[in-house]
C-alpha cells in the first residue's frame, strides 16, 4: 500500500463519535467475499477456517455466479469500490440494506461507477449498470443476499459474539476519554487531531463537526476501510482485536493459582486480559466451551468474575478482585 488514510477531527467531532453496537451485515458480506478470494497464507489464522469452509460450498452455480458478479464490482485489491454497496441502512439489517441498495438512483450509480473506473477497467455489463438498470440492480443486490445467506448466516453467531467482545473491550478504553478508544484502532495511529493508517490511495476524511461511525468488522482483516463520498455520513471500518492464541505470557496464570483454583479454573481466568464471550474464551484456551462455562460459574460465584448480558450473548470480565489476584 503506497498511500495513507487521515482523518481529520475537530473538536466538536468528538461528541459525534459512534461505535456500532453489532455486526454490521453488509459490510461482512463485502468483506467476506475479500476473505474468500484471498490466498489462505496472506490471511490471520482465525479466519482460515471459513474461509475453508466457504470454499467448500462454492459448488453451488448460483453461488459462484454471484461471487464473480460482486467480484466484478468490488474486488479485495480494489483501491476503491462503489459505495452504493455498504448503505448506512445495514446497521438496521440486512432487508433494510438490500431495500436501500434497490433504491439506489441512477445518477448515484452512474457517479460512483464512474469513480471506480479511475482505479480499473470495469467489465462491460457495469455499464448497464451505470446508465440506471433497474433489473440489473436487482441482480445486484440478489447476489449480495445469496453470498450473505449461503455463506456468512452459518456463522454469524461467530461474527456477532467476536464484534460484542471487541465493542466491550473498546468501551473500557472509554473509561481514559475518547482519544484513548482511537487508540485501540489498530492500524490507526493516533496523533492529535489526526487519525491515519496505510491505504491503497492518499485520502484525507475531513469530519467537519459530524462526528464518524467506527464500524468494528469480523472479516476486515488487512487495512481499515472509509466511505469515499464526503458528502455521505463519515464511515470507517476497522479490523477487531486480535488476540494472541493460548499458551502465551499474557494468559499463563501465576503458578501459586493453580493448586488455589485448579488447573483449568486458573487458565480461564488468567486469558480474560479484555472481555470476552463463552465461545470466544473457549476458541483463545482450546477448551470445549462447557468446561469454560463452568468454570466462569465458579469464578463468577467468588467475585472474581462479572457476567453480563449484551443482546443475544453474555460478556465476561474480571472484577477489581480478580485483577488483584492475578496482580495485574
Amino acid at each position: 500500500m503506497s498511500g495513507v488514510l487521515r482523518i481529520h477531527f475537530q473538536d466538536r467531532d468528538f461528541r459525534h463519535v459512534q461505535l456500532a453496537r453489532s455486526a454490521d451485515p453488509m459490510w461482512e458480506a463485502i468483506l467476506g467475499l475479500h476473505v474468500l478470494t484471498t490466498p489462505p497464507a496472506r490471511l490471520p489464522e482465525q479466519l482460515r477456517p471459513w474461509r475453508r469452509r466457504a470454499r467448500e460450498r462454492l459448488r453451488d452455480g448460483e453461488l459462484r455466479a454471484a461471487c464473480r458478479l460482486l467480484g466484478d464490482l468490488a474486488p479485495a485489491d480494489a483501491a476503491y469500490f462503489p459505495d452504493f454497496l455498504t448503505p448506512a441502512e445495514s446497521e438496521l439489517g440486512m432487508s433494510a440494506a438490500l431495500s436501500t441498495l434497490r433504491a439506489t438512483p441512477a445518477v448515484r450509480l452512474a457517479r460512483e461507477l464512474r469513480e471506480a473506473a479511475r482505479y480499473r477497467q470495469l467489465p462491460p455489463w457495469t455499464r448497464q449498470l451505470a446508465a440506471g438498470d433497474r433489473t440489473l440492480l436487482g441482480r445486484v443486490a440478489d447476489a449480495v443476499r445469496h453470498f450473505h445467506e449461503r455463506l456468512i448466516v452459518p456463522d454469524w453467531s461467530e461474527v456477532e459474539a467476536t464484534i460484542a467482545a471487541d465493542r466491550a473491550w473498546r468501551l473500557e478504553a472509554l473509561e481514559d476519554g475518547m482519544e484513548a478508544v482511537l487508540a485501540t484502532l489498530s492500524p490507526f495511529v493516533w496523533r492529535d487531531p489526526v487519525l491515519t493508517a496505510p491505504y491503497p490511495v492518499d485520502y484525507d476524511l475531513h469530519l467537519r463537526g459530524r462526528g464518524v461511525r467506527l464500524i468494528p468488522s469480523f472479516f476486515c482483516h488487512t487495512r481499515p476501510m472509509a466511505i469515499a463520498d464526503p458528502s455521505l455520513p463519515p464511515v470507517v471500518v476497522c479490523p477487531v482485536r486480535s488476540h494472541p492464541p493460548e499458551p502465551g505470557a499474557a494468559t499463563r496464570p501465576p503458578a501459586a493459582l493453580a493448586p488455589l483454583l485448579g488447573a483449568g479454573r486458573a487458565r480461564v481466568l488468567a486469558a480474560l486480559t479484555a472481555t470476552f464471550t463463552t465461545g470466544s474464551l473457549a476458541a483463545r484456551l482450546g477448551m470445549p466451551a462447557p468446561t469454560v462455562s463452568g468454570h466462569l460459574k465458579v469464578l463468577r460465584g467468588a467475585g472474581l468474575v462479572r457476567s453480563e448480558r449484551a443482546g443475544a450473548h453474555v460478556l465476561h470480565r474480571l472484577t477489581g478482585r480478580g485483577r488483584h489476584l492475578l496482580g495485574n
